[in-house]
């Protein structure tokens, strides 16, 4: 490493960054403190000369302002020449982390990042496991913890309950190549222990790689205001020591208990898949209508523009996962994205809804949930 790098560049944490745990940690946190420090360095003496020069060169008092047209070549020169040389020298090394960042190698390990409010969805192209991130989960353990009703030894034990199906795992020393997606706004994909940080743009893919260097949890957030429930957003990367400790995790990753009654995996899969963000259990309004006594109720919804009303039965929910544009429900705005649940994860959550409340077919009005 060059020495000046080894200086700058900093291997525990600091007031500014986290403790760095990635291949790309080292350059970017050289890149801020090259900056950080000249910056100080400038702003310490820029005020010292004026304090100074304010000081030496005073005029007497009473003395008149006198108009003077002199230059000085040298210094001209060198006030010139050394912020555009330091400039240049910012532009480059950030360009050349730039085109690293960009260039991932070949025998990476896929990953697919798919935002969407308020959760992420990972999904591994070695097998297809499709693993959420359990946004909510980690925020009711954090709640906890600020309500005293957990200890952090208690919150880091429900944390890595949570985390043997849920979050970003990945293994130490092999790059990982992540392509990030967005379901309906934008978002941002942000590791700060990393180092790496992607937008989510809804309609497009986005690339970024890193090689974690140390096992452990670390801190997943979305790095873009998407709406109310952004600060929530947020999850765990999770790396295993070993290859094979990573791909034994990845053989039960996202797989349900088939043995389990068909309402119980579909409350798993309301928390998995990212229902639980928009759809309440108990009535509460959110983004999207409850599920409480949904299942039998006359739904009134919008269709291209056009009022309507159906019962809710097994035909109304899955229609309403698979294409959830066709009928917005009345009240709501147009935003849930398409879900891509299996067809067994559609009944699990239809039985699961069902278990919640049937209502004998009165009309009911999303409008006055609550």
């Amino acid at each position: 490493m060059n020495p000046l790098v080894a200086i700058l560049a900093q291997s525990k944490p600091s007031f500014w960054l986290p403790a760095p745990v990635s291949n790309f940690a080292g350059p970017v946190d050289w890149d801020f403190y090259f900056v950080y420090w000249v910056s100080i360095f400038f702003l310490v003496l820029i005020t010292a000369l004026l304090a100074i020069f304010m000081w030496k060169y005073r005029a007497p008092k009473g003395a008149h302002a006198q108009s003077h047209n002199d230059h000085h070549l040298l210094l001209e020169v060198v006030w010139t020449g050394i912020p555009l040389i330091l400039s240049l020298m910012m532009f480059w090394y950030g360009y050349r982390g730039y085109v690293a960042m960009q260039t991932p190698p070949a025998d990476g390990i896929s990953i697919v990042a798919e935002a969407q409010k308020w959760a992420w969805n990972f999904s591994y192209a070695s097998n297809g496991a499709n693993v959420p991130g359990m946004s909510d989960d980690f925020n009711a353990v954090r709640a906890k913890v600020r309500s005293g009703e957990f200890t952090s030894e208690q919150a880091a034990a429900e944390e890595d309950k949570i985390l043997e199906k849920a979050g970003l795992h990945v293994p130490m020393g092999v790059p990982i190549d992540i392509t990030v997606m967005a379901a309906d706004v934008l978002h941002s994909f942000y590791i700060p222990a990393f180092r790496v940080k992607k937008d989510c743009v809804p309609g497009r893919t986005g690339k970024l790689w890193f090689i974690a260097n140390e096992a452990g949890i670390y801190d997943l957030f979305c790095a873009e205001y998407c709406g109310q429930g952004h600060s929530w957003m947020h999850t765990k990367v999770v790396v295993h020591e070993t290859v094979e400790e990573f791909e034994k995790w990845l053989e039960i990753a996202g797989s349900y208990d088939e043995t389990l009654p068909f309402d119980e995996n579909g409350k798993i899969v309301w928390k998995r898949r990212g229902c639980i963000s928009c759809h309440s259990i108990d009535g509460t309004k959110k983004v999207g209508p409850s599920w409480k006594g949904l299942f039998g109720s006359m739904r009134k919804f919008i269709s291209i523009g056009t009022p309507g009303e159906l019962i809710a039965d097994e035909a109304y929910i899955e229609d309403s996962i698979r294409f959830p544009m066709n009928r917005v429900a009345d009240g709501y705005p147009p935003q849930m994205p398409v879900v891509k649940l299996t067809d067994k994860e559609i009944l699990w959550v239809t039985e699961y809804i069902k278990s919640l409340g049937q209502n004998s077919g009165g009309t009911e009005n999303p409008r006055k949930e609550n």
